[in-house]
């Protein structure tokens, strides 16, 4: 039993929602970061100094942190968007391949129906409609294919596959 939801529509909304908060977190850095990355000393002393230069250093880390979360946010929002075209794309697919399957039965017990004799000898059968069988195929596992390596790559260029392979493959 699956208890994984993906719809093209769901996806697409989470990715405008995910959009929506980054925009507005990045709204809050940017108003915030005027007065954290340059904060002015209490009084003219070096421990008032001391503390503004610590306190401005914590400042521009976080901000540097924040640029690299929103770059983060923003990969995965396209990510995300990305898999919804693609998914999208594949339930078409699979509509279209389960029709064609359904019409394809269709004319094989029609055939099987009027010539009985392609029961005892179904390998001239399988012969003669092999050529057609394998074009319904190849439409279905391309995509699932290219999935799987974007998956894979993507899954390599955030780490996940750190220290599994030595000689530098995915790594």
């Amino acid at each position: 039993m699956s208890f994984v939801i993906a719809t093209p529509e769901l996806m697409t909304s989470a990715a405008t929602d995910l959009a929506t908060i980054g925009s507005n977190l990045s709204a809050a850095h940017a108003a915030a970061a005027a007065r954290t990355v340059a904060v002015v000393a209490a009084a003219a002393d070096e421990v008032s100094a001391g503390i503004a230069g610590l306190f401005s250093q914590f400042g521009q880390d976080y901000q540097a942190l924040a640029a690299e979360v929103a770059g983060f946010e923003e990969q995965f929002e396209q990510l995300l968007t990305d898999s919804a075209c693609l998914y999208a794309f594949i339930e078409a697919l699979a509509a279209s391949y389960l029709q064609s399957t359904v019409t394809l039965e269709e004319g094989l017990v029609g055939d099987v129906v009027a010539m009985p004799s392609l029961l005892l000898d179904p390998g001239t059968y399988f012969e003669a409609i092999a050529p057609i069988l394998f074009p319904f195929f190849l439409p279905v596992l391309i995509p699932l294919a290219v999935i799987f390596w974007l998956l894979v790559f993507w899954l390599a260029e955030m780490g996940a596959f750190r220290g599994l392979f030595p000689y530098g493959f995915l790594a």
